[in-house]
């Protein structure tokens, strides 16, 4: 409420001309029921114009534009622009959202940016708390900097005031202590419940095989690729090096609604000598503008990539069969202690750590199926490289699985199924 509050105080003193501002939260349908009826509310009497259906108000002195988004749907901001944005919960958020997308609309404006939310576990919301306070800084960074010119602040329910003791007393006694803390306490310790690789992640930091200089590009060794294909949705890819002494994860990228295209031009733009590029088993689908499958397609883009191997006959890009997610689930977690992550995998490591099984809202349980948010697509990508990395699983063999699952359905023909219809039928013409 204090965030909305001043965003209409901002836009009410700008003598920008056109002003627009943002609150965006983890996703649209979510950003609505919190922010809207308090927007409308707080700007009642100011505003000329109150669109329900794009969610913003207009304030009649000066033109000034207060929107409600949700960071689901980031190529929304493209081409926009903002002089303040409010991220409400932006742990929920893929982390690209900020840095690729959000940051550059406040560039021209001189834009501000508050930041909102509980932590969950060090993830990215707890990171940039950090390095507001000049802490945490990537290699040459300037401390000062971020002292000078950003503002932290938390706010521990117990020392808040605004609940009282008796209220937090019931609080922590219906709930269990990590959730308490995680909560009211805003404690980046407390455990993230539901999450499927969050403590691997914290371990794997504490040992220093996250953003680590081991996992640097090689050229010594092949790059294989493990992608999650979407073309109206997120694709993700990691790059990925088997080393001597483990899997270094050397790149990752996420986009959104991109062409075909353009993860073909991604691919070939980096330096790396290619060994096999993996995408999912839904790239044999055939697309309805050329009627050939995608793969077909991805091959022909990618004729003039770098191989490792120049001599090598065997196809460059392979497919991931379809598994069990449970399986592949099993497998990240077997092989992630195996892992060395370089500082270009930060986003793919923050959706790793996001990972969650979905709430059932109505048993109040946690479900056995994981959440489909932001964080799905790149660990989605990421089971696949766990599975058929490590040779749990071999195309042979999930083909041989298929094969056998055939031959145990019964067999069905259509003309004993139509002689039984006809045979009900007349059985029940002289029923009424």
């Amino acid at each position: 409420m204090a965030s909305i509050n001043e965003l209409i105080a901002r836009a009410i003193y700008s003598r920008k001309k056109r002003p627009r501002y943002g609150y965006i939260g983890p996703q649209l349908k979510q950003a609505k029921k919190i922010a809207w009826e308090y927007l409308k509310e707080y700007t009642q009497g100011l505003c000329d114009k109150v669109s329900e259906s794009e969610l913003y108000v207009r304030l009649k002195h000066n033109g000034a534009e207060i929107c409600v988004y949700g960071a689901d749907n980031p190529d929304s901001f493209r081409g926009q622009y903002f002089d303040g944005i409010v991220l409400d919960e932006y742990g929920d958020m893929s982390p690209s959202v900020w840095g690729k997308v959000l940051l550059p609309t406040l560039a021209d404006r001189k834009g501000w940016a508050v930041f909102i939310g509980t932590f969950k576990g060090k993830n990215h919301f707890y990171k940039i708390h950090r390095r507001a306070q000049g802490l945490d800084l990537n290699p040459g960074e300037d401390a000062n900097y971020f002292r000078q010119n950003w503002y932290s602040f938390l706010l521990k329910a117990s020392e808040s005031g605004i609940l009282s003791k008796e209220e937090l007393l019931l609080q922590q006694m219906e709930q269990d202590e990590e959730e308490y803390q995680q909560e009211f306490e805003c404690n980046p310790n407390a455990a993230v419940k539901g999450t499927y690789y969050a403590s691997i992640i914290a371990k794997l930091e504490s040992a220093g095989q996250v953003f680590n200089s081991r996992a640097d590009w090689d050229p010594e060794f092949p790059v294989d690729v493990w992608s999650d294909l979407g073309i109206s949705d997120s694709t993700s890819l990691w790059w990925t090096q088997r080393r001597p002494d483990g899997y270094a994860i050397i790149d990752y990228d996420e986009s959104h609604s991109k062409k075909l295209e353009y993860y073909s031009d991604l691919l070939k733009d980096r330096p790396y000598r290619y060994g096999t590029i993996w995408t999912p088993h839904d790239i044999r689908a055939r697309t309805l503008q050329t009627g050939r499958a995608t793969i077909q397609l991805f091959l022909e883009q990618l004729e003039d990539i770098q191989r490792f191997d120049r001599t090598s006959e065997d196809p460059i890009v392979k497919i991931i069969p379809k598994l069990a997610v449970q399986d592949g689930i099993q497998a990240v977690r077997k092989i992630l202690p195996e892992c060395y992550f370089s500082q270009k995998t930060t986003d793919g490591v923050e959706a790793l750590r996001a990972y969650k099984r979905l709430w059932d809202e109505d048993r109040k349980i946690f479900s056995d199926h994981p959440d489909h948010d932001w964080a799905s697509h790149g660990s989605d990508a990421f089971r696949g490289f766990a599975l058929m990395a490590k040779g749990l699983f071999t195309v042979a063999d999930v083909d041989a699985k298929a094969a056998a699952a055939r031959e145990k359905l019964p067999e069905i023909q259509l003309e004993p199924l139509f002689a039984d219809r006809e045979r009900r039928l007349r059985m029940n013409r002289g029923r009424v």
